[in-house]
């Protein structure tokens, strides 16, 4: 596997990964919005209550009043423990998007270390070649003149 296939790869998945953050983040804004509601909810039932009670309630109506505020908390238990999972998977997702942000940036800095070295590299050949070339030219003048300083 070439060393742009990994790189290409590597941002496949960190985007994947991003992907699934997003909907886990939808699914634990709506879990929040959930219990944002039933909390509301439940301050409406209770206000209700409130003004039943100024007027008297009878046995029925207490105990329907009572079953309203059980099925009102048992939802809410739900909804919390519906938004304590997404929490979680929230948590992983993101825990997931960084280590992966983190091996691509860390695989970036090694290809662009590797790119540095072939143009030193590259630099240091062609420096080398002007070198010699610029000797062979020096030396080829040098015995020219010992040539001519001989005649």
């Amino acid at each position: 596997m070439s060393i742009q296939s990994l790189q290409h790869y590597r941002v496949q998945i960190e985007e994947q990964l991003k992907m699934e953050l997003a909907g886990v983040t939808q699914q634990l804004l709506q879990a929040e919005q959930s219990i944002a509601r039933l909390g509301q909810d439940l301050q409406l039932l209770e206000s209700r209550y409130r003004e039943e009670t100024t007027q008297g309630l009878t046995i029925e109506q207490l105990l329907q009043w009572q079953s309203h505020f059980e099925a009102q908390a048992s939802a809410m238990e739900q909804a919390r423990r519906t938004q304590a999972h997404w929490q979680a998977q929230w948590d992983e997702a993101r825990t997931k998007v960084v280590a992966a942000s983190q091996d691509r940036r860390t695989l970036d800095r090694l290809i662009e270390r590797y790119r540095e070295a072939a143009q030193n590299d590259l630099r240091r050949r062609e420096q080398m070649t002007t070198d010699e070339s610029a000797h062979h030219r020096y030396t080829g003048q040098g015995e020219a003149r010992d040539e001519t300083n001989q005649r």
